[in-house]
Parts: C-alpha cells; structure tokens; sequence
C-alpha cells in the first residue's frame, strides 16, 4: 500500500466548526445530563491511537467526539442514511463513512490515513447498536492497529439506554463515559494462526475490555439470552387448514423482533415496510407481500443487510424465510385463505427474570 493510498484524508480537519461544535457539545452535555467522566488520564498525549467504545446509541459518537483533548476522527455508519436533524449536524461536523456488511476499502484506506499522520480514531467494533452486549466484535479495529502499530484505547458508555427519551423529557439522566489503559498495538506472534484468526482474537480481546468498563448495572436492561420461534398457518372459514413449513422461521422471528433493523428499512432507507412491525394494524395479502418484495430488493442492493446484523447464518436463514413467505402469500393471494404467523420470543436476564413477546400477524385476502 503506497503512500498515495493511505493518505487520503487530512487529520486534522474542519478545525474551526469541529472547535464550535466541540465546545457547544460540551455545554450540552453538562446542561442536559448528569455526566461523569473516568480515565481521561488514559489517553495517549501524543501518537496514532485508536478509541474503541461500545455502542448502545446516537449520542456516544458525540462523547467520543467532544470530550478529548485531541481531534478525534470518527469512523462509522455509511450504508444508511441518518434521519432529521441528526443527519444534518453529523453531515456538517464529518465522519468516515464505511458500508458495513462488505469490505469498504476507501472507508479503512481514510481511517488508516488519519492513524499515519499521528491522528486519533474514534471507532465502535460491534458495529451498530441492534444486539447490544452479544454482538461479535469486527475485525476492522485489529487490521487499523496491525497496520499503523497504534495502541487502542477501551472506552465504555454507561447509562445511555433511551437515553434520548430520557433528555427530551428533561430527566438529565445520569451517564459515565470510562477511560481505560490503553491496549498495546496489535503483533502477530503466532505464526500458526491465520491473519483472520489472529484479527477475531485481538478484536474480541478488546471488545472484552471495553464491556469490563461498563457498568454492571446496564447488563441487566437487556437480555442475557433469547430464543425465538415462528409458526405459519392458513386459515379458512375459521379453520386452521394447514401448517406451512418454513426454512429458516426462527431467523425470521428474530427479524421481526428486532425493531431496529425494520427502522433501518422503514426510517433510514424509507421503504413501505410498516406492515412488518409486530404492532395490531390491518394488513392486505398485497401489503404483505410488497413489504417482503421491499426486504428482498434491498438484499439485492446490499447483501449483507440482514447477514451483518443477525450474524451469517441466521440473516442468510432469515432471507430465505422472507422469500418462502413471499411465495405462500403469493400462492393464496387469488383465495379467500388468511395467512397467520406466529411470532414468539423467550427471553431471559442476567437477574432471572423472564419476558416472552408473542405476536400474531393475520394477513387478510385483498378486499375484492
């Protein structure tokens, strides 16, 4: 990789907005929240560095932002588009774009720019926020240290749960942004090991140190482990008729309750999904069905949508769902059969408390 590669990017940039912005942030932060700040002792005065945090929403990148001492250049979501007002300020304030779910050369090229001019990099491994705490970290935070030798940084986020729910209603929530001691640069020692191997292990290994700064407390919010589950039926003149087997049903309940990646279809890439979100609302075989089209024309666009998200096997299991859904609705679309699917999801926390979500979509012949 040549020189003409790597320095694609000027570190640092927007100086004078990125100041303002810094400063009105700070001001922000202190005015609307109950913020308490750890470790910042931790980062390096000078040098490459890279700092990893978890990720539960909007309002980290902004901490990670606004709170060093140095420039921090963040990198983060560019295969969605961001929503309002938000994508207006992180449009002005800057960022790396990176197209998760493929290998985005031109986003790490600009990263790895930024970390040879001596730059500071703000990146997230788990890369998104839709299965926090279970989430496997991506190997992009090993390759940027192995290749520029900088040290990473672990940085937890703690109390951020609706977190914005919480500042609009003015309840200054109380939040922790915790510093730990840096993370010597990636070495490859083992020469038996594959790069990939060697990569996982390194990003797991930080991943690790950034949830050991979290609070405990906030492991109890979200669950520990769930199962999901899902039956289709048709029904006619009130009878069951029929049970339809499905490959890959579990994959798509775990689609359909995992409310965010249908955000990211309805709201981000603003497809007529709506119909989709496990909430009683009328629904048309038609509906239905152009709503799953919808899934599988943003699949086409970008493959790795629902793989990136659910993890290879269960987003590949979850497509194939779509689609043999698609085709039942499509079969039964000149009959008066209704189509039922039934959503179930067990979940288990850390304290032993148990919570099942259960939802039943009845999908209607089209009105003749």
């Amino acid at each position: 990789m040549n020189t003409s590669d790597t320095l694609e990017i000027a570190y640092p940039r927007y100086r004078f907005r990125r100041t303002i912005l810094n400063l009105s942030g700070r001001v922000l932060l202190r005015l609307l929240t109950r913020l308490q700040v750890q470790g910042m002792e931790n980062l390096p005065a000078e040098g490459p560095v890279i700092l990893a945090g978890n990720h539960l929403s909007n309002l980290e990148p902004m901490l990670m932002a606004v709170l060093p001492n140095r420039p921090v250049e963040l990198i983060g979501a560019g295969d969605l588009p961001f929503v309002g007002l938000i994508d207006q300020i992180v449009d002005f304030y800057g960022y790396i774009p990176v197209k998760r779910g493929s290998l985005d050369r031109k986003a790490m090229n600009k990263a790895l720019s930024v970390l040879k001019q001596g730059g500071v990099l703000g990146i997230y491994p788990e890369g998104g926020i839709w299965n926090p705490g279970h989430m496997r970290a991506q190997v992009g935070v090993s390759w940027l240290s192995h290749k520029t030798q900088a040290p990473v940084v672990p940085i937890s986020f703690s109390g951020f749960q609706m977190i914005l729910s919480k500042i609009f209603k003015l309840k200054r929530p109380h939040i922790k942004m915790r510093i730990g001691k840096p993370i010597p640069a990636l070495n490859i020692q083992d020469e038996e090991q594959t790069i990939k191997e060697v990569y996982q292990e390194y990003a797991d290994m930080v991943l690790e140190q950034i949830r050991a700064l979290v609070d405990p407390q906030d492991f109890l919010l979200i669950p520990d482990h769930t199962e999901y589950s899902l039956q289709v039926l048709v029904e006619k003149n009130d009878k069951i008729i029929e049970t339809v087997e499905i490959n890959g049903s579990d994959a798509l309940a775990q689609f359909l309750f995992t409310p965010i990646i249908i955000d990211a279809l309805a709201v981000n890439l603003k497809k007529p999904v709506q119909t989709l979100y496990p909430k009683e609302q009328p629904r048309w075989n038609k509906q239905f069905s152009d709503a799953l089209q919808e899934v599988i024309d943003v699949l086409s666009e970008f493959p790795g949508f629902l793989t990136y998200r659910l993890g290879m096997g269960q987003g590949q299991q979850a497509a194939t769902a779509v689609r043999e859904v698609l085709q039942l609705l499509e079969t039964v679309s000149e009959s008066d059969q209704i189509v039922l699917i039934d959503a179930n999801a067990h979940s288990t926390y850390l304290d032993g408390r148990i919570e099942d979500k259960s939802y039943q979509y009845r999908i209607l012949p089209d009105p003749r």
